[in-house]
């Protein structure tokens, strides 16, 4: 597994648990997140961009904020 399947897996199971368990709209925006990084993992030139250099931090940080956003909502 590489590093952006699990920053993936783990934005949408945080996501998922939010929604599940605290609110039906406090895990959607992790639920998004999550599930557009894992499609995009599914394209091999576009998932070498994103775990070199700059995506990887981008896809991190949209990642944390919307694990962040998902408690907070």
């Amino acid at each position: 597994m590489t590093n952006i399947r699990l920053v993936a897996y783990t934005s949408l199971a945080v996501g998922l648990i939010n929604w599940r368990y605290i609110d039906f709209n406090a895990g959607g925006f992790a639920i998004v997140v999550g599930s557009l990084l894992l499609v995009a993992t599914l394209i091999k030139p576009l998932q070498s961009k994103i775990e070199k250099g700059v995506g990887f931090v981008l896809a991190l940080a949209f990642s944390a904020v919307a694990i962040i956003y998902s408690f907070l909502a």
